[in-house]
């Protein structure tokens, strides 16, 4: 009998022993193999642009959520017009108010807290202010029953504690030393 050698198709690089060892191509299979290998490709691909894109959303959502909370600060302490800069605005309100601290007690918003109540029996006749205390002396009269009255407003002020230091009645008045503090 004579043998009949079979030949079948396969596919990818397969050595034929017929043909003196030379490599036969399967076009079929790599074809189906690199359509697989390309989906996985473009599945993982995809799934890694999906993620890029949520972290993206999520930062983009966070820094709106920061910058508008970070207006609202602003708004709070600059009023409601902010300007262009206003972290430049809020450093030159610092400075202004680091060089009070350095400086002290400035004399004429001490006056201007002083002269807010409206007492026309009010006279002052000296302000001696060393660092961040200060000493006030005067004279109220002739209503000195409304001297209390002054004193409680001076109590209200919202840049500085006035403390009474001494009170002396005398003829037409009450001659008083207050101290001043910053609050």
């Amino acid at each position: 009998m004579a043998t009949t050698k079979r030949h079948t198709k396969t596919s990818g690089p397969v050595q034929n022993h017929a043909h003196d060892g030379e490599p036969q191509f399967r076009a079929g299979k790599e074809s189906r193999r690199f359509i697989r290998t390309l989906i996985w490709v473009l599945i993982v691909g995809g799934m890694f642009m999906v993620g890029q894109g949520l972290r993206y959303h999520f930062n983009l959502t966070q820094i709106e959520e920061i910058k508008a909370e970070t207006d609202k600060l602003y708004t709070s302490v600059l009023g409601p017009d902010i300007g262009q800069s206003p972290f430049g605005r809020l450093q030159f309100e610092h400075g202004k108010l680091m060089a009070t601290r350095r400086i002290g007690l400035d004399p004429l918003s001490v006056l201007a807290a002083m002269s807010r109540p409206d007492m026309i029996s009010l006279r002052l006749e000296g302000l001696v202010l060393t660092g961040k205390r200060g000493k006030a002396r005067g004279f109220f009269g002739p209503n000195v029953d409304r001297f209390d009255e002054y004193l409680d407003q001076l109590s209200d002020d919202e840049q500085y504690f006035f403390s009474l230091e001494k009170r002396e009645e005398v003829f037409g008045g009450i001659l008083f030393s207050l101290i001043v503090e910053p609050k």
